[in-house]
């Protein structure tokens, strides 16, 4: 049977892993028990191929892989944080912004459809090349591809678990034999947080041992170690019970290979995709082949645009003198009679411009690039003691934007340091947020946050808010489903 790459999936299957505990080892085997496929029919190397592709292109395509990883990355990771404000008229950013989001959100709804139809599609894929037996698919091959897939698969559920904590593990596709094995196999209940990341790790461990080398790759898109590694060190940072060794582990086995841009600006200006920095890269060609429309949500004086720079970053970027990063990512214009703002003069009104192509689409997107992993070498090195290396390395990121080094005289400073540091080289990159989480300061943070006057912003963000809610319309096609408490 022909291989169906483009499949539209509502509700998605599989079976939940059989393991138990979290381990706290840097690597090992995979120890993942799922329920057998459905059926052992064998697809052709070239279905093969096409699937792998077809993968690719949902992950970053219009369905499903455009909004969720770019356009809804940026406005969880910085319009919910302290980097925006949601700008625009749509309540349902605005909602999120405020913290003031409920179930029927329509951003919480289309990030949990995109991310499990992702998932679904690549559930598929890795059930049809697992039995792909045409000896025209070399192990090495049907081995890459797998990994690739998993790879996706494990960063889908990386950020599931981060905004909505304990989720479906969905990790085979849908039983279609009868009714009552759909069912079964769709209508699941939510997963523990720790089973999700154990999952999480059991993809990673998978793919970084079948991968290509960095070396290897065609683009910084197609799945290489150096993005495996680099996410493990984003996991371990990130779980509910971090594992520093780990961080230092994968940041180490990440960093030889890649190297910085000596120009910030070379980052953002299409003339160096794929470049020596991008360790993960969505590649967008323009409207002719896959077209990144998001910029055009956030530049232009047609319409009051979203995700509106916040007052306290370009503050933050002012007061560190940070002048190269802060016109690379902030473009100020005269919108004088365009539209009415509360928190800013529209003689001098914001706009986010690290992606600057709206008319063509062309604008590339970071998922994950090296400051971002040595930053997190830097953490970990705080909380093995070694304040000094971690300081050498902030010395390193800020040199390419002509900025002094920074010394710190404790753990706690150290850590502010290297959280400043993040915010100003990552902004508008969808990470802030997932920063301030990990780091336990967001509701400090937001509680804390002013308008350009210095009048506080009243956000009161309380413990329940640091997750977004089930989405109404999951629980009404899944009984099994239960709300995040106080929604």
């Amino acid at each position: 049977m022909k291989a169906k790459i483009f499949l539209n999936i509502n509700l998605l299957a599989g079976a939940l892993l059989a393991i138990a505990g979290c381990s706290k080892v840097l690597d090992k085997t995979p120890q993942t028990q799922v329920v057998a496929p459905n059926t052992n029919t064998s697809i052709s190397a070239s279905d093969a191929e096409n699937l792998i592709a077809g993968v690719y292109t949902t992950y970053r395509g219009y369905d499903f892989g455009l909004e969720f990883n770019v356009l809804d990355r940026i406005t969880n990771g910085d319009a919910i944080s302290d980097n925006c404000y949601s700008g625009g008229d749509n309540t349902d950013n605005i909602t999120l912004d405020l913290f003031t989001a409920n179930s029927l959100n329509g951003n919480v709804a289309r990030d949990w459809k995109d991310a499990y139809g992702i998932i679904g599609r690549i559930n598929i894929a890795v059930d049809q090349i697992s039995k792909c037996v045409d000896p025209a698919l070399s192990a090495t091959r049907k081995n890459q591809m797998l990994g690739e897939a998993r790879f996706m698969r494990a960063f889908a559920y990386f950020d599931l678990v981060r905004l909505y904590g304990k989720v479906p593990l969905l990790l085979q596709p849908a039983n279609t034999t009868d009714a009552e094995a759909l069912l079964n196999s769709t209508i699941v209940p939510q997963a523990s947080v720790d089973s999700v990341y154990i999952a999480i790790l059991n993809d990673l461990w998978s793919a970084k041992n079948t991968v290509r080398n960095v070396g290897a790759t065609s683009t910084r898109f197609t799945v290489s170690t150096g993005a495996v590694n680099a996410t493990l060190a984003k996991v371990y940072a990130t779980m509910p019970t971090k594992n520093w060794d780990s961080v230092l582990y994968y940041a180490n086995a990440t960093i030889p290979d890649y190297g910085m841009v000596s120009d910030f600006n070379f980052l953002w200006d299409n003339n160096h995709k794929n470049n020596s920095e991008a360790i993960w890269e969505l590649n967008y060609e323009g409207y002719s082949v896959i077209g990144n429309w998001i910029p055009s949500q956030f530049l232009g004086s047609d319409w009051k645009k979203f995700n509106t720079p916040s007052n306290d970053l370009v503050s933050t970027f002012r007061a560190e003198g940070d002048s190269i990063r802060l016109h690379a990512s902030i473009t100020f214009a005269d919108m004088t009679g365009k539209w009415t703002d509360k928190y800013w003069p529209l003689s001098s009104y914001p706009f986010l411009s690290k992606y600057n192509d709206p008319s063509n689409g062309t604008n590339d997107f970071y998922m994950i690039r090296l400051p971002d992993i040595m930053l997190l070498k830097a953490e970990a090195l705080v909380e093995k003691g070694d304040i000094p290396g971690a300081m050498g390395i902030v010395t390193l990121v800020r040199a390419r934007v002509n900025l002094l080094p920074k010394t710190a005289a404790s753990a706690d400073a150290a850590r502010a340091v290297i959280a400043t540091e993040r915010r100003l080289e990552l902004a508008f990159e969808g990470h802030r947020w997932y920063d301030l989480l990990r780091t336990g300061k967001a509701i400090a943070v937001m509680n804390a946050q002013k308008d350009g006057n210095g009048n506080n912003l009243n956000y009161n963000v309380q413990d329940y808010r640091l997750l977004l809610p089930i989405p109404q319309t999951q629980i009404d096609l899944n009984p099994k489903l239960v709300q995040n408490p106080q929604y």
